[in-house]
């Protein structure tokens, strides 16, 4: 297991689901105070490392709610009180609708909480002593944001950019232009040695990514 460090703040990936989905494990391990990115499926597994660390989850964060990053919340329930919920105002007709961007008609059914932490563009959040920008991004679905953490470099891009390639935009609320735009005012501003932790599979840099935007 590759673990991200930077001071006090430990970052630990984990990737579960027939789509390869990454969660991010976020803590600042002086305070034993953690946030989890986007749980999704197998969860589980990250839990259990969160509880043999002794750390406290202090919130859920969603890049945005599409089924497949927002399954895992529903572990907010076994908490008491519940994890808090954070998300932009955009991205809930889709939440309500059990993460389904299609239609109304199939969608998966199980419960996640209400979000009780609204995101908005410049929101600075933090894990601990640690903060983290918040960056409106739609484009791949409403209400997409991306997490910003300047001192280390980490930007977690959910399903805006991944490797050598970025979200589609057929779905609900999708647009290849918005998206586009996303990306060049909010990711590409940043230095080239970001490094990008996308929302499936593997991880990349700003710097890599620029190339195809220029």
């Amino acid at each position: 297991m590759r673990m991200y460090e930077y001071k006090d703040l430990l970052m630990v990936p984990f990737q579960g689901g027939p789509i390869l989905n990454n969660m991010y494990v976020i803590a600042d391990v002086k305070q034993k105070v953690c946030v989890v990115i986007d749980p999704s499926f197998e969860f589980d597994r990250v839990l259990e490392f969160i509880k043999e660390k002794k750390w406290k989850i202090s919130a859920f964060w969603l890049t945005h709610s599409h089924m497949d990053h927002i399954v895992g919340t529903q572990a907010a329930f076994d908490f008491e009180p519940p994890i808090p919920l954070a998300m932009h105002p955009e991205a809930e007709t889709i939440r309500q609708n059990g993460g389904s961007a299609r239609s109304n008609s199939g969608a998966p059914v199980f419960r996640s909480p209400d979000p009780s932490i609204l995101l908005a563009d410049g929101m600075i959040l933090k894990v601990g002593d640690y903060p983290f920008e918040v960056r409106y991004t739609p484009g791949h679905a409403p209400g997409h944001c991306c997490f910003y953490a300047k001192d280390p470099g980490w930007l977690f891009t959910g399903d805006l950019v991944f490797y050598h390639d970025r979200g589609r935009t057929d779905l609900i609320g999708g647009s290849e232009e918005v998206e586009i735009a996303s990306i060049k005012n909010k990711v590409l501003t940043l230095p080239n040695e970001t490094i990008i932790f996308p929302g499936h599979e593997d991880f990349t840099s700003v710097g890599e990514e620029r190339q195809f935007y220029e």
